[in-house]
């Protein structure tokens, strides 16, 4: 009994099971900060009015007679379908005015904390090494045979959009939450002024491969 005991005790004791435990300690400790923060996260903040609106698409787009009951020429609320249209059609030159408002903020806002290192970062990150995953990406559900085929034009489409800056709703959420608005600014910034080079070069590679598949 004493011999199983001091086994027992020394196992532990292991290189390999000292690894093991360190990484448990640490999954769990991780796990505890992430239940903090779900727990201090009110839930409205979840559900915005952009999430509940992509809910309800997603239900009624997989729903065909929900989707008969809405969508149509014929349907019943196509009144809200017309109008939701119409509102739609003003998205562009509201976009265009929320971007010049926020890129007049400048390369560097009075509140923006974001250093050197960091922008240089984030601007490599979302303009040259993020195209090239969509790439990947595209390659890969390619020869899956989950694109529609022989369409260029959707395989271009689907590549520009790993291509371009981050979205101007970064900056609109930013302004709304008062919270980081200068940073996001400043990023908006650096990131439309970069992307007329790595948005002309990605271009022409998109064109170079998609002539060859």
């Amino acid at each position: 009994m004493r011999l199983l005991r001091i086994k027992k005790l020394s196992i532990p004791r292991h290189p390999f099971f000292a690894k093991i435990l360190r990484s448990i300690s640490r999954f769990s400790e991780s796990g505890k900060r992430i239940r903090i923060v779900a727990e201090q996260t009110p839930i409205q903040h979840i559900l915005e009015p952009p999430t509940i609106a992509s809910l309800l698409a997603v239900i009624v787009g997989l729903v065909p007679q929900i989707k008969d009951f809405v969508f149509g020429y014929d349907a019943p609320l196509s009144f809200i379908t017309d109008s939701l249209e119409i509102m739609g059609g003003a998205m562009v030159p509201s976009v265009m005015l929320i971007l010049g408002g926020m890129l007049a903020e400048g390369p560097k806002s009075d509140d923006s904390k974001l250093g050197f290192r960091t922008t240089i970062g984030i601007i490599v990150a979302r303009l040259m090494v993020l195209p090239l995953l969509g790439i990947g990406i595209v390659g890969l559900a390619d020869k899956l045979n989950f694109l529609v085929h022989g369409d260029q034009m959707y395989r271009f489409v689907l590549l520009l959009q790993y291509t371009t800056p981050s979205a101007v709703l970064l900056g609109a959420i930013a302004s709304l939450r008062g919270y980081a608005v200068g940073e996001s600014s400043a990023l908006l910034f650096w990131q439309h002024l970069f992307a007329l080079f790595s948005l002309s070069l990605y271009i022409v590679i998109y064109f170079k491969l998609l002539l060859y598949v």
